[in-house]
């Protein structure tokens, strides 16, 4: 299980909002595989998709109107992540018959969201203080 703890927050409302709800649809991804319901596995990763997409996208306008000067950097490292995506349901197709991929791709969820909130989006924190929320 996936927890967002306080030294994660970016103290930006909209953005802590979104990693919540991201961490929430991990949870509950990896809770469906865990419980044996990995027929219903995939149209999850695809909202998880789905919702990652629009939150990078609300992100990096965040981003661009306050002036973040590494907001390039930020929208790589986003299309980075994009090709992820496509390896999550690669593994979310084949969860019914492969347990590895099973694994896989609860492995994956969790680096993926660690990768867009630590790794990345803890570049900005400091920036964003200086921004209403």
């Amino acid at each position: 299980m996936v927890e967002l703890s306080e030294d994660f927050k970016l103290q930006y409302e909209a953005l802590d909002s979104d990693h919540q709800k991201l961490v929430e649809m991990v949870n509950e991804i990896s809770g469906m595989l865990d419980e044996g319901c990995a027929e219903d596995c995939k149209a999850k990763v695809v909202e998880f998709i789905n919702f990652t997409k629009a939150h990078f996208a609300r992100e990096e306008q965040l981003l661009t109107k306050s002036g973040y000067p590494n907001v390039e950097n930020h929208s790589r490292h986003h299309k980075a992540l994009d090709k992820k995506m496509d390896h999550l349901l690669e593994f979310a197709s084949m969860v019914t018959v492969n347990e590895l991929a099973c694994d896989s791709l609860k492995k994956e969820l969790v680096f993926f969201v660690m990768d867009d909130v630590i790794s990345s989006d803890l570049d900005f924190k400091s920036f964003l203080e200086n921004i209403p929320s």
